[in-house]
């Protein structure tokens, strides 16, 4: 049984003819007989008065539009909600219409904001600095979490933070550089490097190891160096 029939069982169980009811909700008797005949269907407006003319609620009318297991059924809270509205005049529903759709709209923006917020994920930073001076002892091996949104830190393996102003003005003492492990590292790119325990974050030159900051001269490759990756991208302090 369909909308259509149920329109006419909840009409018939009041009594009326089709022309008595289309005269209670404002339509012609033809609109009436094609509602229940499902050639067409009420619109909101007129749903509401037919849900009020014929004293019954959405459920009845609806209740074998989905199937049993998809079935949507009214809070107590719900019809509550649609007693009052029933009881409102034009004026009273078409405030509250007014209200419910601005309403709508506000929470589907919400929504679709908080949904297009990228997740953070957890990111590795040493917890010893590079020096972009002259020189940080790297002690043991430790690494703590952060949470970054993906794309700051794609293609990083890990992050460093930098000490000092050698590398000036791109990074920063502060600043968390990005460090990825896979990349080839060649004369002319910036690249983490220790050398007998210190760490550096540095241009690599042929035998020597150069700041961007001019005030800072060049540093001999000796000892024991170890290049440990490039350098991609930077947190910046300063955002």
């Amino acid at each position: 049984m369909g909308i259509g029939k149920r329109i006419r069982e909840a009409r018939e169980g009041c009594g009326l003819t089709q022309k008595q009811l289309a005269k209670k909700i404002g339509v012609t008797s033809s609109a009436i007989a094609n509602y229940e005949n499902e050639i067409s269907h009420p619109k909101e407006t007129v749903l509401y008065a037919l849900l009020d003319a014929l004293q019954v609620d959405a459920n009845f009318l609806f209740q074998d539009c989905v199937a049993l297991e998809k079935k949507v059924v009214l809070s107590q809270e719900d019809n509550d909600f649609l007693q009052k509205f029933h009881a409102l005049d034009r004026h009273g529903r078409e405030v509250v219409n007014a209200v419910l759709l601005l309403e709508y709209q506000r929470s589907k923006e919400e929504s679709t904001r908080h949904s297009s917020m990228p997740l953070n994920i957890p990111f590795q930073v040493s917890s010893q600095p590079a020096s972009a001076g002259t020189g940080t002892y790297l002690g043991p091996d430790g690494f703590e979490e952060i949470l970054v949104e993906p794309e700051q830190v794609a293609g990083a393996d890990f992050g460093v933070p930098v000490r000092g102003d050698s590398m000036e003005p791109r990074f920063h003492n502060g600043d968390i550089i990005l460090i990825s492990m896979k990349q080839p590292v060649e004369v002319g790119d910036i690249a983490l490097v220790t050398m007998d325990g210190c760490g550096y974050v540095k241009k690599i030159g042929q035998d020597e190891l150069i700041s961007l900051n001019k005030k800072y001269a060049p540093i001999p490759m000796t000892g024991d160096v170890r290049i440990n990756g490039k350098v991609i991208g930077v947190l910046s302090s300063h955002d």
